[in-house]
């Protein structure tokens, strides 16, 4: 390139340098000025923890007003600081605000077992938080949380009540009113009981259209009771559709109640066709436990290989072979008993991980069984039935001497095996049963406050095109009556199950440019609380977040590799009334 060449085109750049350096600061301001308003209109908090007192939460008693209901987000289910700062916020509003009912994203029987606790002192609330299944609630924080309303109760500083809205399980539900049919209405019980039996045999089977294939141990009791389990092994998979193939272990408690612990890697099992791949199942065995059992499943089509299984208790490997053969190497899979209609079930000796052989369950033929969705449909028809006969009887119960609340709690707990159904054929949402039984809640308490605990997912008013949460529901129910909180954060660590394997810590670091979380972390200012009704509907602020912008959304799964996945785009204003906002944030610290 000769001078001559390159001489217009840097006359072109030094006669529009001063263009250029005037639309790069529009940008910048443009840029920032969503940050400076935050930064303007944020609340400070001083600390998330509890028991700190109130005097930098007292802006908050404004942004709440006169609200019925308050729903506290989180953006991962692994949060301490989300939990401490819900503990929190739940302290003030009980004791400043007058709410007395607390309700979390867990199945409601369950949930109103620790109520007793709560209100009495009856029962360990150790083990009552493993009786709710989900691993995200069973954490030093939560129990924190609850060991404080314990005591809040206790003295008499107030009243506040432990209670639930999910209905995920119909166990709990299912044996509450079989007892209560039984006491108050026995040739009732005859029809009702049928159609219970086919709903947990409904809840053990999986949405496969093969069937499943299983292999079943029992575990030493006296070996696991009271300690943490991890159970792994390798699994090959070949053409599996309609179904996965996994590792699963369960837990019994008393005969008759529901699992203590339960995982069959139903939502992160094999899938297609695959190589060997390392799989586990990380779980708590209550010291309570009755029975243990564990093994391999196939449900779907194709085949499945299984080989290299291990048990490790308490971080220690289980070497005991005289029970079973966790390689397969026996000629036959010894002390594990198979099953599986349709499935051939054997070792295999020509594809193996390690030693000589595997175990290969192959779906041979279809089982002769009826359509599953017409029969589940069918069956959702039978649970509506037992809520219709306990609804028009309601009266005749109140008659014969029935406690309004008892017989109230025996429809609900129908309602909630019928709405467990409904979600199981597609008929109904988990986010709209959920909504109605936050709305039964409220209903059992007039004039009670509430205060509800649930993923940013679930509270939300709007979400993605396609879905309505909870507080979607809710919302157009209670209107000004509701004030919902979505929290969100810059940095640092969670718990979550990484996808195929177990529950472990994550740690990811400040988030993306230009997305929600960056903007609030550019504010600069560690923990604050900010109205989103107050943003101007004009102007760059008023643009910016009228524009959907992405934000962390982390359940109870999460993968470094899948990191973009779990942004979600939002219009904030749209979606939540406050966000609170934690720049850094650490892993909540599971019960041991």
């Amino acid at each position: 390139m000769t001078v001559s060449d390159s001489w217009p085109k840097r006359r072109w750049f030094s006669d529009k340098w001063p263009l250029l350096v005037v639309t790069l600061a529009v940008w910048t301001a443009v840029a920032q000025e969503p940050a400076d308003w935050v930064r303007k209109h944020a609340i400070p908090l001083q600390t998330v923890e509890a028991g700190h007192g109130f005097d930098d939460l007292q802006p908050l008693a404004e942004v709440v007003g006169n609200a019925r209901i308050v729903a506290l987000g989180e953006a991962t289910h692994g949060t301490r600081e989300f939990f401490q700062l819900k503990h929190r916020l739940i302290e003030f509003l009980a004791s400043q605000k007058g709410f007395t009912i607390f309700s979390i994203e867990a199945n409601m029987p369950e949930a109103y077992r620790l109520n007793d606790f709560v209100l009495n002192g009856n029962g360990d609330p150790k083990q009552l938080l493993k009786g709710m299944y989900f691993w995200t609630w069973d954490t030093e924080e939560v129990l924190d949380m609850i060991l404080w309303m314990r005591e809040f109760n206790r003295i008499g500083k107030g009243r506040i009540e432990f209670t639930g809205f999910d209905m995920q399980f119909p166990n709990q539900s299912i044996d509450i009113v079989r007892k209560f049919v039984t006491a108050r209405d026995g040739h009732y019980y005859i029809t009702l009981e049928p159609i219970y039996q086919d709903v947990l045999r409904a809840a053990q089977a999986q949405p496969t259209q093969g069937g499943a294939a299983i292999a079943v141990a029992t575990f030493p009791l006296e070996a696991a009771a009271g300690k943490h389990i991890r159970y792994s092994g390798y699994i090959k998979t070949e053409d599996v559709a309609e179904g996965f193939a996994g590792l699963w272990w369960r837990v019994d408690g008393e005969k008759g109640g529901h699992p203590l612990a339960f995982d069959n890697m139903q939502d992160r099992g094999a899938k297609g066709t695959t190589p060997w791949t390392h799989y586990e199942i990380s779980l708590d065995v209550p010291a309570n436990a009755t029975n243990i059992n564990f093994g391999v499943l196939h449900a779907g089509s194709g085949t499945a290989w299984f080989d290299s299984l291990q048990v490790e208790i308490d971080g220690k490997l289980y070497t005991d072979d005289s029970k079973f053969d966790l390689d397969f190497e026996s000629n036959t899979p010894r002390g594990f008993y198979t099953s599986g209609d349709g499935y051939e079930i054997a070792p295999d000796n020509s594809v193996f991980h390690s030693g000589k052989q595997s175990l290969r369950s192959k779906l041979t033929s279809e089982p002769q069984a009826p359509n599953q969705k017409i029969s589940n449909e069918l069956l959702a028809q039978g649970c509506k039935s037992v809520v219709d006969h306990l609804k028009v009887n309601r009266t005749n119960f109140l008659r014969a001497a029935s406690e309004e609340k008892e017989v109230d709690w025996a429809i609900q707990n129908a309602r909630l095996v019928l709405q467990y159904m409904q979600l199981k054929t597609g008929q109904k949402t988990r986010d709209e049963s959920m909504a109605e039984n936050v709305e039964w809640i409220a209903d059992q308490n007039p004039g009670a406050k509430l205060i509800l605990w649930a993923h940013n997912g679930h509270i939300g008013y709007a979400a993605p095109p396609g879905f309505n949460p909870m507080g979607g529901y809710l919302h157009a129910k209670f209107g000004g009556d509701l004030v919902n909180f979505g929290f969100a954060f810059n940095e640092g660590s969670f718990r979550a199950v990484e996808t195929g394997k177990a529950l472990r810590e994550f740690r990811i670091g400040p988030a993306p440019e230009g997305s929600l979380d960056g903007t609030l972390a550019a504010a600069g200012i560690p923990l604050f609380a900010l109205d989103l009704r107050q943003l101007p509907t004009q102007g760059p602020v008023g643009q910016w977040f009228a524009q959907p912008h992405a934000t962390r959304s982390i359940g109870a799964f999460y993968s470094d590799a899948d990191s973009p996945s779990y942004l979600a785009n939002l219009r904030w204003q749209e979606a939540f009334d406050v966000i609170l906002f934690v720049a850094k944030t650490t892993s909540a610290r599971g019960n041991r």
